[in-house]
C-alpha cells in the first residue's frame, strides 16, 4: 500500500520490524563490504555512517540517523547529523555534502519550509518519512510501499547519492 498520510506506528512492532530489516541487511555482509557502520541508538533509532567518495577518490564520512517512528507503514525518518548522532549537520560544515548534479529524485535542504512549524532540515526523497510530511506529490510508482520496500532501499539510495556520480566534497 502506498504512503498517503504518515502516522506513527506501534513502537514495539516498529522497533522489531526495523531491527529485523537492519539485521537482515547487515547479515548479507554487503554493508561491511561497502564500509557502512551501524550504531543502534535505541530500539527506534540507528546511526549509520556512510562513506562518500569524491571524484578524486578521497573518502568522507557522513552520518545519518534513521528512525522507525512510522516504520514500516512509511519509510524511516532520515536526518543528516553530526557524529554525535543528534545535531543536524549545518549547511556550511564538513558534515554537509556538496553534490555536483542532483538527480530529480533527491534533494538535500539544510532549511526547508515545513507546513507546520519553522523551517528545518529535509533529506528529500521518497524513501524518507519526512518527504511525505512536506508538500510533495510523488507518482504512485515512486512511493514507498509497505511490504515491498525496507530500510535497505533508503540506505542504498543514500549511498548512491554519496557516490562520485553525484558527490563532490564536504561543504567546508
Amino acid at each position: 500500500m502506498p504512503v498517503r498520510n504518515v502516522a506513527r506506528t506501534d513502537p514495539e512492532i516498529a522497533a522489531a520490524t526495523f531491527k529485523n530489516h537492519l539485521d537482515r541487511l547487515w547479515g548479507t555482509g554487503r554493508p561491511s563490504r561497502l564500509a557502512w557502520i551501524r550504531n543502534d541508538v535505541d530500539a527506534l533509532h540507528t546511526l549509520v555512517t556512510l562513506p562518500a567518495e569524491r571524484p578524486s577518490g578521497e573518502i568522507d564520512p557522513y552520518y545519518f540517523r534513521l528512525g522507525a517512528e512510522y516504520y514500516d507503514a512509511a519509510p524511516p525518518t532520515v536526518a543528516l547529523v553530526l557524529p554525535d548522532g543528534i545535531t543536524h549537520a549545518p549547511e556550511v560544515s564538513k558534515w554537509f555534502p556538496v553534490l555536483g548534479s542532483k538527480p530529480a529524485w533527491f534533494g538535500l535542504h539544510a532549511q526547508y519550509p515545513w507546513p507546520s512549524g519553522p523551517p528545518r532540515q529535509l533529506v528529500c526523497f521518497t524513501l524518507s518519512a519526512e518527504f511525505y510530511m512536506t508538500d510533495h506529490s510523488p507518482k504512485e510508482s515512486e512511493e514507498w510501499k509497505q511490504g515491498q520496500h525496507t530500510v535497505a532501499a533508503t540506505l542504498y539510495r543514500l549511498a548512491e547519492i554519496l557516490s562520485p556520480k553525484y558527490y563532490l566534497r564536504p561543504a567546508a
